[in-house]
C-alpha cells in the first residue's frame, strides 16, 4: 500500500510538471524536447496513463516546433480545447474564462467543456472549422507514436483515446484533472 501511495504522489508530481509546460505552450512560450525531463514529466512510469500523458505532451512540443504554420495555429486551441473536456462541467462555467490574458492558467479552463467553435473564440483567432482540429489531432497522433517507439521501443503504446473520451468516469480522464 505505501509504494502505491509513492506511485499516487509522484503521478500529482508528474501531472503539475506537466501542465506547467502545457501552460508555456499554450501561451506561445517555447518548448523544446530538450526542456522535457522523463524523470520529473513522467510522474510514475509504472502508470500507462502516466507514460502516455509525458509522451502525448511530447509529442504536442515537436507538432509545435516543427508542424507547418496551420497546423500550429490550430494547436493553441486545441490544447484549450483538451483541458476544457478533461474533466466534468464546473459551476463557474466558461463565461469567466479569459484565456487571452497572460496570468491564464490552463487549470481554470478544466471541466468548462468548450465546443471546439468556444475554444477558436476564447483564444481570439478567426473561425477554424473543426477539420482543423481534426488534422491536428491526427498529426498529433502519428508524432505521439513516433515518439512513444523512440522512447519505449518494442512496447505497445498505451491508448490517447481516453483523452478525447465523452466517458468523463474513466480512470484516465480523472488523472488529468489538475
Amino acid at each position: 500500500m505505501i509504494g502505491d501511495e509513492a506511485g499516487v504522489e509522484k503521478t500529482r508530481e508528474g501531472r503539475a510538471a506537466r501542465l506547467s509546460v502545457w501552460n508555456r505552450l499554450f501561451h506561445g512560450i517555447p518548448v523544446s524536447l530538450a526542456d522535457l525531463d522523463p524523470e520529473t514529466l513522467s510522474g510514475d512510469p509504472d502508470w500507462p496513463e502516466d507514460r502516455a500523458s509525458y509522451v502525448f505532451l511530447r509529442a504536442c512540443v515537436v507538432v509545435s516546433n516543427f508542424a507547418r504554420q496551420g497546423v500550429r495555429y490550430a494547436l493553441r486551441p486545441a490544447i484549450l480545447y483538451w483541458f476544457s473536456n478533461a474533466s466534468e462541467q464546473r459551476d463557474n462555467g466558461r463565461v469567466l474564462l479569459r484565456p487571452t490574458r497572460t496570468a491564464f492558467h490552463l487549470g481554470e479552463a478544466v471541466g468548462t467543456r468548450m465546443n471546439w467553435n468556444e475554444a477558436v473564440a476564447a483564444v481570439g483567432r478567426k473561425p477554424l472549422d473543426y477539420a482543423a482540429y481534426t488534422r491536428v489531432l491526427e498529426i498529433v497522433k502519428v508524432e505521439y507514436l513516433k515518439e512513444w517507439a523512440s522512447l519505449f521501443p518494442g512496447m505497445e503504446p498505451a491508448s490517447i483515446a481516453p483523452l478525447f473520451s465523452q466517458d468523463r468516469k474513466t480512470r484516465f480522464m480523472r488523472r488529468w484533472e489538475s
